[in-house]
């Protein structure tokens, strides 16, 4: 019952059963089917890997930009998952927002657009599932899924999609969005997605988050290095106006420098240094960077007094102040000099020395919105430096007035000096003439002890009248008039006038002066 076959086999011809021949066959048609399916798994894992590549490429040249990298995974994500749609959401907060879209009908896509963003919480999708649970979901037929609702349901309808699957975007557990693709089959039916196609996209997803993460890297450093730069800047203007102030007692021109470097670091178009006038209670005007002739006018005829306008309320509450928006406050003629000249915000820092207010700072910009606080901080830095420039300036007003009247009030002296000299030095003479005239017998013969009382008094009228010559030669030397003459003399003569001053202090006290010095001066 077996049927010979010919068989070329080493060019001999051997004869084959029919059953074996068939187990050949069937042996051959599962090596070709092996081999395709082989062929078709390397192929999809080049495809793979070509996409990967691609996204790495495009996430290499966007380092600061996620969406070209949404844009390449979707694109993948679609071709080689056999998909109709795809979308890419973030997480930002509690808030989702639609990020990326590919091939999404025009219609659909405009719905979705006007739905988000929406809350995390409040969102009935399977998006949002997919982010609160952090787990892929996977719809095979959304038609017969129990948790989806009504309306995403009909949406699914016009869109024409039956099977769908959310892959959320991890990174440590925490979800920072989501990826969606949809499909049908040919007849429009359900197409669900393998589990290698989920593997695939959790692979996506993986790369999503890395890119998500380069950007934020990357403006973290970016955010640093404004920052460093910033602070650097801000320093070197600081130390500018430092170095101005330490090196000037120009008013003038230390707040117009102060003021300059202000207004550049704050970005601001321009602004104005005041000074408050206490006795006058109102803030004069002392310096301005870009201050047109008709704003000035408008100055010199408006003066701010303490709690009016904004200069004056900043004075008033000793903190900055600023108007967000010119138009919406209450108008003032400042207001509307400065609405004219395109001004649409105002910062106001009041200048204070030892919690008194002597000043206040005001910059303007032409933009409407609030002044960011590290703006506040920075023109806070620089109204203290205004205000240590006022207080110098004033300390030195205040040290030349000072220096005037003691100037002053040393010529009164030095006049008093020379009079009171003269006026002591008529009547000296006139004494120290009779008591010599007495001495010598002029009037009448006197005793011994009469003689030598004139005699002491004689000593004691030319000591005073050497106190009296001091006290001119002092007053010449304050006015620059004296002039030294370099001479010897004798040291007993210096005693000896000591001796006739305090003689009589010392007979009165029983003293023995003439023997003590002739003992140690012999």
């Amino acid at each position: 019952m077996v049927e010979a076959v010919g068989s070329d086999l080493g060019g001999l011809d051997f004869p084959m059963p029919i059953d074996a021949q068939s187990e050949v066959e069937e042996l051959r048609r599962e090596l070709r089917e092996a081999l395709e399916a082989r062929t078709s798994a390397l192929s999809e894992a080049l495809q793979e890997q070509r996409a990967t590549a691609e996204i790495l490429h495009v996430m290499s040249n966007s380092p600061s930009n996620a969406q070209p990298v949404f844009d390449a995974i979707l694109e993948s994500a679609v071709r080689l998952c056999e998909a109709q749609f795809a979308l890419a959401y973030r997480l930002e907060g509690e808030m989702v927002h639609l990020v990326g879209h590919h091939n999404f009908p025009l219609e659909t896509l405009e719905h979705f657009r006007r739905s988000f963003p929406q809350k995390l919480s409040e969102s009935g999708t399977l998006v949002a599932q997919a982010m609160l649970r952090g787990e892929v979901v996977v719809v095979d037929d959304i038609d017969r899924h129990a948790q989806v609702t009504e309306s995403v349901r009909g949406l699914a309808r016009s869109a024409g999609y039956r099977s769908v699957i959310a892959v959320p975007m991890l990174k440590s557990g925490r979800a920072l969005g989501a990826i969606a693709l949809t499909r049908s089959d040919d007849k429009g039916g359900p197409y669900p997605f393998s589990h290698d196609r989920v593997e695939l996209l959790r692979t996506f997803a993986s790369q999503a988050v890395i890119a998500i993460e380069n950007v934020r890297l990357f403006e973290e450093v970016q955010a640093r290095t404004r920052d460093l730069t910033r602070s650097v800047t801000e320093l070197k203007a600081l130390g500018e106006t430092g170095r101005a102030i330490s090196s000037s007692l120009d008013l003038d021109r230390v707040l117009l420098t102060i003021l300059e470097h202000a207004c550049e670091i704050s970005e601001t178009g321009g602004g104005a240094i005041y000074v408050f006038d206490e006795a006058r209670g109102e803030f004069v005007y002392a310096a301005g960077r870009n201050m047109g002739p008709e704003l000035m006018t408008a100055v010199r005829m408006h003066p701010i007094r303490l709690g009016e306008a904004l200069i004056g309320i900043c004075g008033a509450r000793r903190e900055a102040v600023s108007i967000e928006d010119l138009t919406k406050v209450a108008p003032h003629p400042l207001f509307e000099l400065h609405l004219k000249a395109g001004t649409r915000a105002l910062l106001a820092v009041p200048l204070l020395h030892l919690k008194r207010v002597i000043g206040a700072l005001v910059v303007r910009r032409q933009q409407p919105g609030a002044f960011a606080r590290e703006t506040v901080g920075l023109l806070e830095a620089f109204a203290a430096q205004s205000a240590i420039a006022i207080h110098n300036a004033r300390l030195f007003k205040e040290l030349e007035e000072k220096s005037r009247e003691l100037g002053i009030a040393s010529q009164h002296k030095s006049q008093f000096v020379a009079n009171m000299s003269h006026e002591l030095r008529t009547p000296l003479a006139a004494i120290l003439g009779y008591a010599e005239l007495m001495q010598e017998g002029f009037y009448e013969p006197l005793g011994q002890k009469s003689i030598d009382a004139l005699t002491r008094i004689r000593a004691n009228g030319k000591h005073l009248l050497g106190l009296i010559n001091s006290l001119l030669d002092i007053a010449k030397i304050e006015s620059g008039q004296f002039s030294l003459n370099l001479a010897e003399y004798a040291l007993e003569n210096v005693v000896e006038t000591v001796r006739a001053a305090t003689e009589s202090l010392a007979q009165t006290k029983k003293l023995a002066l003439q023997e003590m010095i002739s003992r140690n001066y012999p």
